[in-house]
């Protein structure tokens, strides 16, 4: 009887190796669970490969970033039944009667074989200064944030961990533009956490990534809260900001009318002349046009729904309080008019009901918006739209859900996509709008109760809300003027709108200390993305601009870091301990031709020296007559720690360099059942397609391990 969590094949590691032989051994009949992380790394699924931005040197492939390679190899694997992927860290290894236990942190497989994949992590500058001054000039790839931050995409906000290289991004300029890259590091020290006024939720950072600032001057006197001049947008370390600062926000710039949709490019349904025919036509069944119109009537209608409808099943609902008849009508009158059916409107206790039965009609609002209320967003067509058609919206969904308070108009949805979505078209509307998250676990802490009935809330709650200096132009939106405007006499204003951004005063910074995994992104046609609440830069060259900096190491990694930095930097040297640098020839060939690019040759760093930051390095030889060089950065690229630990434990032969030795013929081990692939092996050249060789024959030789136990017992 199989035990639980059994495999055929337990796969240590989820780079390109341990995922190219998760694949090849499902071909083979295998049952495979391929790990994520292993004891010592917390390289996520993807590997070591997902740091590089570009490879040149795979098959099939001119030029692609390692992110993009890693993930296409990972959809491969994935697509077969028999392979497993989870990302959980493994934390041991033994041996027992012929089966392997591997132990998680959050559960125990047994594997009839196991393949190690487990890859290296980055080397450390050990000299003096190195630690000292890390995240003060001393680089690993400062500009990262930590796994759960989240960014704005083409139609969504996500973690950025789970940026893929089909993502868009909103960037600086108010534009969406493709993924040029990604880089992820460990990371041990601390972040900085900015939460600006209005978009109230905390964005953390690492102490050198560059946030875009504003300088606001107020008016004087009498003109105090009428004049104010905006300084010019200026990076800033987010270390180097304060309470003076504003962080910026940009506008969608892009506006696109969409005349009408069509259901059939929506839904999978046969159009006959301007028609759409069900899959399952009865004799009931009506027709209705397959072009639908997009004219402010439909976009309130879809305002509605996204506050208070639902698609179940082949019926879509709206509801309403009893006493809110003008909104019932409206729904009912725009889906006759839209649809050409006639919906049906009842009432249950204080709630009004209108209903309308047509599976095409329920589908297409599924597909667009979603079914469930946590879930609800907007297609990416509405946040390009003319602003006639985005206020409908608004109107919409205040009417739906939302109300007027003593100070400001407020709008409630407990779907993060759509309460950020819904901020950045009020932005399009010229009004920044209070966006605030209030937690379940909070909101449950006391009773609440709707129409005479308890209820509890499974989900958190967003709150945008709209007053001071905003509030007249919401109530032109609304058609619905707010009191407050008939007595007040002046509003403050917190917060501007200056040349297509927002310019949004720091509220609070806080530090916290932080070991674990970092991430950043590079863009390909902009050179800032937009991190939740404001614009940041993304990548480390813009630090270094007109400076001097270098680059330790001799690899092709260090190359490319050099080639890199020298789109930026004044000066660039690669200093190496050897007596020639050793990149890709295509890359010595760029390194060579690069005026900016100087080698040091046969020198090592004895130490790092600056006061608040980094101001030199000390070399063990002399340069140009002098030992200590004068820069303002340092990149490390001095290779790799191979993550053989786990390996070790159970028993498997290592060499000098702690590499685990294999049989270059099968990929095995010393120790029967067991086999290893990748940069944690002794393999000489090590590059992603040995080590994808490398795990595909070690599949391979499990498998007829396991069918040789087979017959032999």
């Amino acid at each position: 009887m199989a035990k639980k969590n059994e495999f055929d094949l337990i796969i240590i590691g989820a780079g390109v190796a341990g995922l190219s032989g998760a694949m090849y051994a499902a071909r083979l009949g295998l049952k495979t669970l391929c790990l994520g992380k292993s004891s010592g790394s917390e390289m996520p699924i993807g590997g070591v490969i997902t740091t590089t931005n570009l490879v040149e040197n795979y098959p099939g492939f001119t030029s692609i970033s390692g992110n993009e390679l890693a993930e296409n190899i990972r959809k491969h694997a994935k697509s077969y039944d028999l392979v497993d992927i989870r990302e959980e860290k493994v934390m041991n290894v033994k041996e027992n009667k012929g089966i392997f236990n591997v132990e998680t942190e959050k559960e125990e497989y047994f594997g009839k074989t196991i393949l190690f994949a487990t890859g290296t992590k980055w080397k450390k500058l050990e000299v003096k200064g190195g630690q000292e001054f890390e995240n003060k000039g001393v680089n690993y790839c400062a500009l990262c944030q930590p796994p759960g931050e989240e960014i704005i995409t083409n139609s969504n906000i996500i973690p950025i961990e789970n940026v893929t290289p089909s993502t868009s991004v909103l960037t600086g300029d108010g534009s969406y533009q493709s993924i040029g890259g990604f880089s992820k590091r460990e990371y041990d020290g601390e972040l900085i956490g900015i939460k600006p006024r209005f978009f109230v939720e905390t964005t953390k950072l690492t102490p050198e990534h560059p946030v875009l600032t504003v300088q606001v001057k107020k008016g004087v006197g009498s003109r105090y809260l009428e004049d104010f001049k905006f300084g010019e947008p200026t990076w800033k370390e987010a270390k180097d900001l304060n309470l003076n600062d504003c962080v910026v926000y940009p506008i969608i710039k892009k506006t696109e009318d969409k005349e009408y949709i069509n259901l059939s490019d929506y839904l999978e349904l046969r159009a006959y002349e301007d028609k759409v025919i069900p899959h399952k036509r009865t004799w009931t069944s009506k027709l209705i046009n397959n072009r639908i119109i997009l004219n402010k009537n439909i976009m309130r209608l879809f305002g509605y729904y996204l506050a208070e409808g639902s698609a179940v099943r082949h019926e879509l609902r709206f509801y309403f309080a009893k006493d809110e008849q003008e909104y019932i009508n409206d729904v009912a009158k725009i889906i006759k008019e839209s649809f050409g059916l006639e919906p049906r409107i009842s009432y249950k206790d204080n709630v009004g009901i209108v209903s309308l039965y047509s599976k095409m009609v329920c589908d297409l609002f599924k597909v667009l918006f979603d079914k469930y209320s946590y879930m609800k967003r907007l297609p990416q067509f509405i946040m390009h739209l003319p602003e006639e058609k985005q206020k409908e919206l608004i109107m919409g969904l205040w009417r739906g859900d939302g109300c007027s308070r003593e100070k400001d108009f407020c709008l409630v949805t407990n779907s993060r996509k759509l309460a950020y979505q819904v901020r950045d078209i009020l932005l399009r509307l010229g009004i920044i709008c209070s966006l605030q998250k209030r937690d379940k676990e909070k909101l449950n802490l006391k009773p609440h109760q709707i129409a005479g009935r308890d209820v509890s809330f499974t989900h958190d709650k967003y709150h945008l809300s709209v007053g001071g200096q905003f509030l007249e132009k919401m109530s032109s939106i609304l058609e619905f003027s707010h009191p407050l405007l008939k007595t007040r006499q002046f509003s403050t204003n917190h917060a501007w709108i200056n040349e297509n951004m927002a310019v949004l005063p720091i509220r609070e910074i806080k530090k916290e200390k932080y070991i674990g995994e970092v991430l950043s992104l590079a863009i390909e046609n902009n050179s800032s993305y937009v991190a939740k609440n404001f614009i940041v830069h993304n990548c480390d060259a813009p630090l270094y601009r007109n400076k001097v900096v270098a680059v330790i190491g001799g690899s092709d990694s260090a190359a490319k870091d050099a080639l890199v930095l020298a789109e930026q930097a004044k000066k660039v040297y690669i200093i190496y301990r050897r007596e020639k640098i050793r990149p890709e020839p295509v890359n010595l060939k760029r390194v060579e031709s690069n005026p900016k690019i100087e080698v040091i040759n046969n020198a090592n760093v004895l130490e790092v020296k600056g006061d608040k930051i980094v101001r030199s390095v000390i070399l063990d030889r002399e340069y140009n007559g002098k030992k200590e060089l004068e820069l303002n950065g340092v990149f490390v690229a001095i290779g790799h720690i191979v993550l053989s630990e786990l390996a070790k434990k159970l028993g498997v032969k290592l060499n000098e360099k702690e590499e685990i030795i294999i049989n270059h013929k099968n990929s095995e081990t010393n120790i029967p059942g067991v086999f290893a692939a990748g940069d944690v092996t002794d393999k000489h050249f090590k590059q992603a397609i040995t080590g994808v060789a490398d795990a595909c024959t070690g599949a391979y030789s499990a498998f007829e391990f396991i069918s040789k136990k087979n017959v032999e017992g």
